[in-house]
């Protein structure tokens, strides 16, 4: 009888991103009094991930969160039993702790992950190594915390010094708060503008299908207003209309695929939903100031 293959992976899925701070920098952050109680060490997005799994249940060396978007999982954590961990949950593994986790068989998680370090790293896990809640009333409130993700992985992704840092842990700390203080977070967004909570789910809407091709209509229908009303109020909320918003979010988007793949420069403008190179490389050097590939020069990654 041939034996099963075993699936089981850590990493290697369709769309996933992440990025790993380099050990100089973390000793920088560990270093400066800013940011030394709290700061990230790596940051990822694993969508309908499939046989992930990490079942080492080896003692974990940095804090880790985990929050599953959609799907669901299990986590394993010290002493505990398998605890399950589904949409709109969260849980933190304080380091020191033996853990493992995998990835539902049937229904494959997707989740955004973040290692951390720091002075007050553990504090930060206590009362949360096993899943909790995030349901939101309104779309909006789980698109923002999505957007600090995002915030934070393009921030790490798109260069590392020690502003980047600062800036990424400033906005770890808010996404922390957003999670562990869920009432007060509802009680905040719930007081905002409707013209704030519409271009939040707009935003996230684009960021979910950022290699696709979106109309104006399209958001427009998905947010409940006209064409005309829904350009009006996103571009003066986001200072530019909302056509120039979600090509500079695919310009970023590229910027990493130039900076961590060996994807060609095509590859990637056909990837991003450009459809043809010589557009993808006017609209990035308008953007950026540099052709696509003087970028690619400066910022390369060594994969090999």
């Amino acid at each position: 009888m041939t034996a099963k293959p075993n699936l089981k992976k850590k990493s290697g899925f369709v769309g996933e991103r992440f990025t790993i701070v380099p050990s100089k920098m973390l000793e920088m952050a560990a270093a400066d009094p800013r940011i030394s109680d709290l700061y990230i060490s790596a940051i990822g997005y694993f969508p309908l991930a499939q046989y992930h799994q990490n079942n080492s249940k080896e003692s974990i060396s940095r804090c880790l969160l985990i929050f599953c978007k959609e799907g669901k999982g299990w986590v394993k954590v010290g002493n505990k039993h398998k605890q399950q961990l589904e949409a709109n949950q969260f849980i933190m593994i304080p380091s020191g702790e033996e853990y493992s986790y995998g990835a539902d068989d049937e229904d494959p998680w997707t989740i955004y992950w973040i290692y951390f370090d720091g002075a007050k790293a553990k504090l930060m896990c206590k009362d949360f190594d096993k899943p909790q809640g995030v349901s939101s009333i309104v779309d909006y409130h789980a698109f923002y915390r999505i957007e600090l993700f995002e915030e934070i992985y393009f921030m790490l992704g798109d260069g590392h010094n020690i502003n980047r840092m600062i800036y990424a842990s400033l906005c770890f700390h808010h996404l922390l708060a957003t999670l562990s203080y869920v009432d007060l977070y509802l009680e905040v967004t719930n007081r905002r503008r409707p013209s704030d909570n519409f271009v939040h789910v707009a935003i996230s809407y684009m960021s979910e299908r950022i290699e696709s091709t979106l109309s104006i209509n399209d958001l427009a229908a998905k947010c409940g207003y006209s064409r005309s009303h829904f350009t009006h109020i996103f571009t003066k909320e986001m200072g530019m209309a909302p056509k120039e918003y979600f090509l500079r979010m695919k310009i970023n988007r590229a910027c990493l695929l130039l900076k961590n793949t060996n994807e060609s420069i095509i590859e990637i403008a056909m990837r991003m939903g450009f459809g043809e190179g010589q557009y993808f490389s006017r609209t990035f050097r308008k953007i950026k100031g540099l052709t696509a590939t003087q970028y690619r020069k400066q910022n390369k990654t060594n994969n090999d």
